[in-house]
């Protein structure tokens, strides 16, 4: 089991399963951003991800 996990986490995958605990609590803001994106529509949630991968690709951070 701990040769999955060690795979899992080189990986990235299924980060949830490595470290169950290493989650944090969203701040105040945070919370209301994730609302505001679940009442977007589909298509609005397509461009926010397009939109999202343009601005890391222009970024120098």
């Amino acid at each position: 089991m701990t040769k999955i996990q060690g795979i899992t986490e080189m990986l990235g995958i299924f980060p949830g399963l490595t470290h169950p605990r290493r989650t944090r609590r969203l701040s105040l803001e945070e919370m209301r951003l994730v609302e505001r994106y679940r009442e977007l529509s589909e298509n609005d949630r397509i461009a926010m991800r397009y939109l999202v991968d343009a601005m890391r690709s222009v970024s120098r951070f």
